[in-house]
């Protein structure tokens, strides 16, 4: 059995996908009851309305409450979590040595999802305490998988992960809203000017995706005094590349101190 306690929307995308694989053995609970009743109608899933319930029913426990509600969710559930029990957290900026000490457990795994999870895109990191074996890696791993990929790394670069991968979702979409203004403002409609954005951008990543460098693809798209030139050369001069650097650097200092909290 796989128990969620909280049953917000990224609880929501990981059911989904759980679901769709033919998974049925799964509990939620949630404060909220209207939230139950709907997981309960979409998917089929059991729920409670104690989260204690949730643990003592479960063998894999995911933790996808907001972090400013995972000390008093700690509090009802470590009595009941035991060495039987594999405990999965998706709350941002809440660490591993925190976690395994409010529980008493070494068995405990950390996974930073993005939003694209919810089209079944996402890209999850999971980082692991000591005490969690090769076994715990791979269930997890499958569960992550039905949402998208998913990528196994120390948690040291989990600040890192959380600006680039967690907040990037925000700062493509800006690129994307960015472009599509500049076409409507160059004659385009904006649903136009938004479509030859988002399949450009679509296809550009299937290309770096499928093994074409961005330096090779930059230069397959370049002429000499052309279009693409002038307008890299904009980017060039305004300092684009050092802002984005900038923007990502600030969101990782920012992750730190909030996980210190």
């Amino acid at each position: 059995m796989i128990g969620f306690i909280g049953g917000g929307n990224m609880a929501e995308a990981i059911i989904k996908g759980l679901v769709s694989a033919g998974k049925k053995e799964i509990v939620v609970s949630d404060k909220n009851g209207q939230r139950l009743r709907y997981l309960k109608k979409q998917y089929g899933v059991k729920t409670l309305k104690a989260n204690q319930d949730v643990v003592k029913a479960s063998q894999l426990v995911v933790l996808a409450v907001k972090p400013q509600n995972m000390d008093d969710v700690l509090n009802e559930i470590s009595p009941f979590i035991d060495s039987d029990k594999l405990v999965v957290s998706i709350a941002a900026g809440v660490g591993l040595e925190y976690l395994t000490g409010r529980l008493n457990s070494n068995r405990i795994i950390r996974v930073m999802p993005n939003t694209p999870a919810f089209v079944g895109e996402a890209m999850s990191v999971i980082s692991g305490s000591e005490g969690v074996s090769k076994g715990d890696y791979q269930r997890v791993t499958d569960i992550f998988s039905r949402i998208g990929r998913v990528m196994v790394l120390p948690e040291e670069k989990m600040d890192a992960v959380t600006a680039l991968s967690g907040s990037g979702p925000a700062f493509v979409a800006y690129f994307i809203e960015s472009m599509t203004e500049a076409g409507v403002r160059m004659g385009l409609s904006h649903d136009e000017a938004l479509e030859l954005t988002l399949q450009t951008f679509l296809g550009t990543c299937q290309m770096l995706k499928e093994g074409v460098s961005y330096c090779d693809l930059k230069r397959m798209v370049t002429s000499p005094g052309g279009t693409t030139a002038e307008g890299l050369f904009a980017m060039e001069a305004s300092g684009l590349k050092g802002i984005i650097k900038s923007a990502i650097e600030a969101a990782t200092l920012r992750a730190a101190e909030l996980s210190r909290r």
